[in-house]
Order: C-alpha cells, then sequence, then structure tokens
C-alpha cells in the first residue's frame, strides 16, 4: 500500500481537502499539521507574532501515525500497521495523548480520505464507507463496502460526494448503493480520457480535473453515454499550470509557484478570464485549499494563510504566517462539513 498512499498524499497536496479535508473542531480553524516525527498539531487561530508561532496544540505523538484525514468536525489518523484511530479529545499532556478511539483494524488497510463527514477507506482496490461504530476489541463493524474492483487507482471525495479513478483512466461517481456481497452497483461513469488527464480535485460543490497540457476542467453532467463523456466544462487553458486544489473555491499553482483562485468564469474559445492572482512567491512548494481559505507552504516549510486581499501588480499582501516550523511534513486545510 506505500505506491496508493503515496498517491493519496500527492492528491491531497493538490486537493487538500479534496478528499481528506473539509474540518471544523475546537476551534473552527480546521488546519492540521503532520510532523516528520509523527506528532499531529491543531492551529488554534492565533498567528504568528514576528518569530513566534504558539498558535498549535498537540493532538497525538505517536511515531506509528502514518497519515491524517479530517472532515465534518472529525479527525482520523491511520497508523503504519493499518489501524485507523478517531480523535475524541483530550489534548496532549505532556507526553501522554490519550485522546483517540480505534475505529477500523483491517489487514488491507490503506488509503483514509474524509468527503464532507463521511471516512473512507481503501482496502487494496476496494472502497469502505465508516458508518460510525467504533471497534470493540478486535472486532470493528462500523464499515460498509461499496466498491471492490481490480481497476481501482485511487478516489477522492468532498461535500457528500465520492469518486474513484481506474487504471485505464475512467472516473466513475458513487450513487449507491452499497455492495451487496461482490455485486457493486453503485457507480456512475463520468470521464473516459486516459491520454490527457493528469489529475482531479473535488471541492465542495463541483469536481475538477488537469490536462496533461495545463488546461482545467470542471464536471457539469450528464454523465457518460457509452463512449461520449461531454459533462465537462473549460475553465482554464494554460500551459504553465502546474497544480489544482479545490475546497470552498478552486485554486491553482503555476509553474512559478504562484497562486491563482477561480472566480467562475469559464473559457470563451480559447479566452480563459476567470482567475486572479493571490500570490507571486517563488518560495512556494504547495497549495491548500480550506472551506473559505486556502493556505500555503514554504520550502522552508513555514505556514502561510490567505486573508482576502489579491495581488495588485507585483505586490500580494494577503496573507500572514502561522506556523515556522522546519519539523513540518504536511498539512491538512478545510472547515466546516458541506
Amino acid at each position: 500500500m506505500t505506491t496508493k498512499i503515496s498517491q493519496w498524499q500527492r492528491i491531497a497536496l493538490l486537493a487538500a481537502g479534496i478528499s481528506a479535508s473539509m474540518v471544523s473542531v475546537a476551534w473552527g480553524t480546521g488546519l492540521y499539521q503532520q510532523h516528520t516525527d509523527g506528532s499531529i498539531w491543531q492551529f488554534t487561530g492565533v498567528p504568528c507574532n514576528g518569530t513566534v508561532c504558539s498558535g498549535w496544540v498537540e493532538l497525538d505523538n505517536n511515531p506509528s501515525e502514518n497519515m491524517i484525514a479530517a472532515g465534518g468536525g472529525k479527525l482520523y489518523q491511520l497508523h503504519n500497521d493499518g489501524t485507523v484511530w478517531q480523535y475524541t479529545g483530550p489534548t496532549c499532556s505532556g507526553g501522554s495523548c490519550p485522546g483517540w478511539e480505534l475505529i477500523g483494524n483491517d489487514p488491507n488497510s490503506g488509503t483514509i480520505g474524509v468527503g464532507g463527514s463521511i471516512l473512507y477507506q481503501l482496502r487494496g482496490a476496494s472502497i469502505w464507507q465508516y458508518t460510525g461504530e467504533p471497534c470493540t476489541g478486535n472486532s470493528c463493524p462500523g464499515w460498509i463496502e461499496l466498491d471492490d474492483n481490480p481497476d481501482a487507482n485511487t478516489f477522492g471525495a468532498n461535500g457528500g460526494l465520492l469518486y474513484e479513478l481506474h487504471a485505464d483512466g475512467t472516473f466513475w461517481q458513487y450513487t449507491g448503493p452499497a455492495c451487496s456481497g461482490s455485486y457493486c452497483p453503485g457507480w456512475m461513469e463520468v470521464d473516459d480520457n486516459p491520454t490527457t488527464f493528469i489529475v482531479f480535485a473535488v471541492g465542495a460543490k463541483a469536481l475538477y480535473q488537469q490536462h496533461t497540457d495545463g488546461s482545467i476542467w470542471q464536471y457539469t453532467g450528464p454523465p457518460c453515454s457509452g463512449s461520449s463523456c461531454p459533462g465537462w466544462l473549460r475553465i482554464d487553458d494554460n500551459a504553465n499550470t502546474a497544480l489544482i486544489s479545490a475546497g470552498g473555491a478552486l485554486y491553482q499553482q503555476h509553474k512559478d509557484n504562484s497562486i491563482w483562485q477561480y472566480t467562475g468564469t469559464p473559457c470563451n474559445g480559447n479566452t480563459c478570464p476567470g482567475w486572479r492572482k493571490l500570490d507571486d512567491n517563488p518560495e512556494t512548494s504547495g497549495t491548500f485549499a480550506g472551506a473559505g481559505t486556502v493556505y500555503q507552504m514554504h520550502l522552508d516549510k513555514s505556514i502561510w494563510q490567505y486573508t482576502g486581499t489579491p495581488c495588485n501588480g507585483s505586490a500580494c499582501p494577503g496573507w500572514r504566517k502561522l506556523d515556522d516550523n522546519p519539523a513540518t511534513a504536511f498539512i491538512v486545510a478545510g472547515g466546516t462539513a458541506f
């Protein structure tokens, strides 16, 4: 599962909250970070003051932690042994971090992700949904199977929507019902584009994909009919596009590391005016969309939040520093469940 976990984390970098975000807990900020030692921290709302960045509280300090996912006011983590845990509180006190409850313990456990308030897990090639019942001893009955397809490559979710990408490049949306034995009929095809598709991002209200030529497309429906999949609208056509990230809004990062927000106007022919620049910083290493804002990580591992002022020429003042910790490995951003 190492490869698939790596793929998920790459998608989370592109869609932050796509499949592993949309969160609102204790302070409602919905921002978490994972350190290289496996510890997990939550932002409390206090930005940095000069070199002092005190706005973080520790939730766990477990070297077995593999990845985190959050949504709907809940935080989850996957351990190296395949167990899945839900954060119930309290925060850490000294070296003790008791606020976690075991909810999954399957030998095929792999990637986890959250859409809206629903937790999903990829086990081998099957996809499972958590129903809310925690484990009792080694028994973890709180899961239902949604798909069991050997072609399943990875999945993404948000806003109550779940999608999976197949190895042949086809793209599917979950419509229900859940599997009955080995029969899993609850999927409809929304795209079949194996040659130009790079990655997808699931926002709170829409699904997006990026093509190899840098163009970005939004799914508007209808689903595929036979080999025809007309339900896509082009919203950008820029060869400089490097990655996309979706939450409450859609963002893209260019190859020069500038950050742009989609304003809602699709392309008209070859003209795609629906973008505004939020930042122009060559030190940007990743863009993470939340419910009502966007975060970025710099090459020095510092974390920054967009405050709402777009660029004016070469001046991009709309950012505040939240942390400056070289131990940061990854962040998960979000907001309230949709």
